[in-house]
């Protein structure tokens, strides 16, 4: 069976798509494609309404698509009684445009980090 050029170069090309949207091949190490979470831990002791108005203070940030529920933080090393929240951003930081939300989450005294993890 002989396939016709424009049907076989056609197969390869929705190959080549099925196979990037079904992630096989990506050279990404984690976070590849939005929206990507931006991990930020409060202070030890921190009440969950402090942690809160700080989340809703820096969600205007137009890098910003929705924030989290702010929720106990488990992990290593996590200090005792420490909470946590996810932001989901738009975009990666790349450039300038992430540092007016990190600016922003760093002003309030209840925020101990905010990274983006892989």
């Amino acid at each position: 069976m002989r396939w016709h050029p424009n049907v076989m170069a056609a197969t390869v090309v929705l190959l080549a798509a099925v196979l990037a949207v079904g992630g096989c091949g990506q050279a990404c190490g984690g976070q590849c494609g939005p929206p990507y979470q931006l991990q930020v831990i409060f202070r030890a002791g921190t009440p969950r309404e402090m942690a809160v108005a700080a989340l809703r203070r820096c969600a205007g940030d137009p890098l910003v698509a929705r924030t989290g529920n702010v929720r106990r933080f488990r992990g290593p090393g996590a200090p005792s009684g420490s909470l946590t929240a996810t932001i989901y951003t738009h975009a990666m930081p790349i450039g300038a445009r992430h540092v007016p939300l990190l600016a922003c989450l760093r002003r309030s005294p209840s925020v101990s980090q905010a990274s983006w993890p892989n």
